[in-house]
Order: structure tokens, then sequence, then C-alpha cells
């Protein structure tokens, strides 16, 4: 592999405000029996996406294994118990105060009820092709085109 020169990288632009702090945040697709994937739609309590639907998951603490954060955000957001299976893809997001990059996981677990955390009121199971007449963040409209 060939190492960068500053020459080479000169001409790059990055869009990002690189003096923002990153965060790490994790999703997990979760399936049902049909293939639906599990999405949760945000309190209108909430800061930040308030109203719209996501999957699973959250900002890694610090310290915290992915795989950890994963089980744990999934756990609290929905009462499922899941471990990964394998990673299918990468967004990023700049926030007002740090620029997050998110991991997601297909994931499997035990199928039983749903129990919501009080940032979420809503929860669905949808195709694909069903999400598109949801209120979807933006991140994760991309990972479920990939």
């Amino acid at each position: 592999m060939m190492a960068l020169t500053p020459e080479d990288t000169a001409s790059l632009e990055c869009p990002l405000d690189m003096s923002k702090p990153w965060a790490l945040a994790v999703r997990a697709v979760i399936r049902d029996q049909t293939g639906r994937w599990l999405l949760l739609r945000r309190t209108s309590r909430c800061e930040h996406f308030a109203g719209t639907w996501e999957l699973p998951g959250g900002k890694a603490d610090s310290g915290e294994t992915i795989d950890g954060a994963l089980r744990r955000e999934v756990r609290e957001e929905t009462g499922l118990l899941v471990r990964p299976t394998g990673l299918i893809g990468m967004t990023d997001c700049e926030m007002p105060k740090r620029y997050v990059v998110a991991l997601y996981f297909h994931t499997v677990g035990e199928q039983r009820a749903v129990i919501l955390s009080e940032e979420h009121d809503h929860f669905t199971w949808a195709q694909l092709a069903e999400m598109d007449g949801l209120d979807l963040r933006s991140e994760e409209r991309r990972v479920g085109k990939e």
C-alpha cells in the first residue's frame, strides 16, 4: 500500500468541521421471522431527531466495547437481548456539538415482546419497501438502501 504525501492530500477537501469531538454510535438491524426490520420512533421530547424513526442503538460509552455498547443500547431501548453477527455498514452525521460515526450490525436474539424506553414512543416492524413511507432518519435510510 502506498502512503499519501502532504502534496497528495493538499487538494482533498474535507466538508467536516474537524475541530468537533468525535463519537461512536452503534445500531442494530433486528429482523423478525418474516424479515421485517424493527424501527423505533423518537418521542417529541427528544433533543435531536424528535418524531423520526430509527434503528435501535446509540452512542458507545467511554471505554466500552462495540459489542457491549450494541447489546446495552438495544436492551435499554427495547428490552431485547441480541448479539451482533456482522457489520453491514457505516454512516456519519454532524451534530451541533460533535461528529458521530455509526456502525450498523446484523443481530440475532430471542423473539420476545418489545419494551420501549422513555426516548421512544412507538415501534414497528417494517419491510424495506415500507420504510419509504416513514419519516426515517437519513442515516438509517442510507443503510436500508445498501
